[in-house]
């Protein structure tokens, strides 16, 4: 942070003879000029005529530190305090050389008492770096905003004040203080960056990619502003870009941690599969014993699915230089491959060469999960938190570990300690909704579809299974401006219609829903998804023969789809056939034994057919894996009026409004009187 400029007191210059006092205006003469030797001969000359004058020690300390010699500048305030108890700025002085000394806690001891006797702002400011030092980011915000309520005006006080925020994961409030200080000071281009990195961590890739092409345009050679604009043009899938800027980088500072993993990574997945591989292999043809060019070149080949090619890249970097790295990366490449114990046996090595290798650990883990031992890799996993706990990847699998377990609510909470590190993760987030909808909170998951539709990818085949999501979950009208603002960025995606046709039909308009149907299928003719929606469609409008029709053809196209045999058992209880609903949802768990809710679709079949032990079964395995979903609880009701059950239905219509359920509170109404 800042550098402490010390100040020193010119007192007027006489011609009189050599006494103490003449050498001590001398010295702070030439303090004055920078000159800071002479200064400190013509102190300690004072010093000899007298040793009793806290001001000479003062002035020397302060001529010390400013050449670095912060044990001789420390010396020497020890003297003048001892001879002048009541001077802050020697506290302060001392306080700021310990400080750069990195005996933290001294300092804020020092500063503490320079406070106590004559508080500046300034003095806080050093005192809130000392409280950063340790660690402190808290105490180091609290006391910048006292500099602040002392020194409004100081941009510096803003920006230091936003990067101990940062720290602390508030990122919102770091960009309200950048802002703040941006405003004072337009052209730090220190500042501007820092705000990027901020939103960045947001999530905000666009106007991080703004932030930084304005502190690039301030400072040409700023290496990590364009490694981090090419991450933030990673994330927004625009790899022409991020090439361009890790290029530039190169040129720059070509030893940039990470710079050609995500070089490698750009490459890949930018759709030219020849140039990806014509980049690190011209870069081979050119040192063909460089280990890190056959790494890097094995990273785009895995990335582009060339698994043979990448597993000779990654045994030639072994062979040439055995690195933790090359180790990892093939590690994770025969995990993928299912050859899970050679998988184990290379995290094992890459550990062995780095044991502070975090991912390693993370690869481990995976394998032994594979390998059924849950145990060790449990004990991985905490490791490579430990080792690294901003390393986001390492929340996910745990978080994927708890959603396998149904264990719900541990998932949530390793999702969102994911998502705190790295905000625009739409996959985590997408993870995060989908088992939000598992635990019964439909808003938190809306708010995490909107997030991801306004992060701005512009990955298709992502937005495809988000919107694929939101369809099974059945979201009424929320979900509508997110599907208009789709299918305007790109109107050739049929799954994009589908998925408003499906918000058209909840607010009630099926004959808008199947125009947008026809629409999908007009793109794709084999879209299951677009066959079982206007089923579902001429469902509403009772047209059952046409949605018979539809999901014969959906079935045909793909029988190992759900979708059609849910909407077919939903046609067959329109119909009153519920022995042939109960096969079809029987049908659905037969594909997805996940879905929990028909669990309950099939209870509630049961239930007009009289089965009630099996109708009981159903409903009590659903809630057993989700205890909070309204909409188990709502069908439940609906299945305990068929069999009189009317207390029991009372209780589940209510226990369905407490959860949320809309369409609970008129059937609480009538049967709770």
């Amino acid at each position: 942070m800042a550098r402490l400029f010390i100040i020193f007191f010119l007192l007027p210059f006489c011609c009189a003879a050599q006494t103490a006092e003449t050498f001590i205006q001398s010295g702070n003469a030439k303090a004055g000029q920078k000159n800071y030797n002479a200064a400190i001969a013509d102190f300690t000359k004072a010093i000899q005529l007298d040793s009793k004058n806290g001001r000479t020690y003062f002035y020397r300390a302060n001529a010390y530190n400013d050449i670095k010699d912060y044990p001789m500048a420390i010396q020497d305030y020890d003297r003048a305090i001892e001879l002048d108890p009541k001077n802050p700025f020697a506290y302060f002085y001392r306080g700021n050389a310990n400080n750069a000394q990195q005996k933290f806690a001294d300092a804020i001891t020092d500063i503490t008492k320079a406070i106590a006797l004559a508080p500046n702002a300034d003095m806080y400011h050093y005192r809130a770096n000392a409280k950063a030092g340790l660690g402190d980011h808290a105490g180091a915000v609290e006391d910048f905003t006292k500099a602040i309520a002392l020194n409004p005006k100081d941009p510096s006080l803003y920006e230091y004040r936003g990067v101990a925020k940062s720290n602390l994961k508030d990122n919102e409030g770091a960009i309200e203080d950048y802002n703040i200080a941006a405003g004072l000071d337009p052209k730090n281009a220190d500042l501007i960056f820092y705000r990027a990195n901020a939103k960045g961590n947001v999530g905000d890739f666009k106007g991080a990619i703004a932030d930084y092409t304005a502190a690039t345009n301030m400072n040409t050679k700023n290496a990590e502003a364009f490694f981090y604009r090419g991450n933030a043009y990673g994330n927004l899938k625009n790899y022409n870009a991020a090439i361009a800027d890790y290029k530039k980088v190169i040129t720059l500072n070509p030893k940039m941690p990470n710079l050609y993993r995500y070089l490698a990574n750009a490459l890949s997945n930018n759709n030219d599969k020849k140039s990806a591989l014509e980049y690190f292999g011209q870069a081979i043809k050119r040192d063909p014993n460089n280990a890190e060019l056959y790494l890097f070149d094995g990273i785009v080949r895995y990335n582009l699915d060339d698994r043979e090619g990448a597993m000779t890249d990654f045994d030639k970097s072994i062979d040439l230089k055995p690195s933790s790295e090359a180790y990892q990366n093939r590690a994770d490449l025969k995990l993928s491959a299912k050859n899970y114990d050679e998988s184990k046996q290379d995290a094992d090595k890459a550990i062995e060469l780095d044991a502070k290798n975090s991912y390693a650990y993370i690869t481990r883990a995976r394998a032994k999960l594979e390998l059924k031992d849950t145990a060790t890799a449990l004990t991985d996993l905490n490791l490579g938190i430990k080792m690294n706990p901003y390393n986001d990847y390492s929340y996910v699998v745990l978080g994927n570990i708890a959603t396998d377990r149904k264990d719900y609510a541990t998932a949530l909470k390793n999702y969102t300690q994911s998502l705190e590190i790295q905000a625009g993760n739409v996959e985590t987030r997408l993870r995060r909704a989908n088992i939000r909808l598992k635990a019964g909170d439909r808003v938190g998951a809306l708010a995490d579809f909107k997030k991801m539709a306004d992060t701005g990818t512009s990955d298709d085949g992502f937005y495809i299974r988000m919107v694929r999501s939101m369809m099974k979950a059945r979201f009424d009208g929320e979900s509508l401006p997110i599907l208009n603002a789709l299918i305007t960025k790109n109107p050739k995606v049929s799954t994009f219609y589908v998925g408003r046709g499906a918000a058209k039909q909840s607010l009630g308009d099926a004959n808008g829903a199947i125009l947008d149907y026809n629409a999908a299928l007009k793109l794709d003719t084999a879209s299951v998804d677009a066959y079982s929606n206007r089923a579902s469609a001429n469902l509403d409008l009772k047209d059952y023969t046409g949605a018979l029709a539809d999901i014969s053809k959906a079935i045909k196209t793909n029988e190992g789809n759900e979708e059609p045999y849910l909407i077919r058992a939903k046609v067959r209880m329109a119909m009153k056939n519920y022995q042939g609903a109960v096969d079809d949802y029987s049908s659905v768990l037969f594909i997805d034994l996940d879905n929990t809710v028909v669990f309950a679709y099939r209870g509630l079949a049961q239930s007009y057919l009289a089965n009630t032990d099996r109708m009981n079964a159903d409903f009590n395995y659903a809630l057993k894996l989700e205890p909070n979903n309204d909409e188990i609880y709502y069908l439940r009701g609906q299945a305990r009026i068929n069999t009189k059950d009317v207390t029991g239905a009372c209780a589940d219509f209510k226990k369905a409004v407490s959860l949320g359920s809309k369409a609970a509170v008129e059937e609480a109404k009538k049967y709770c009187k």
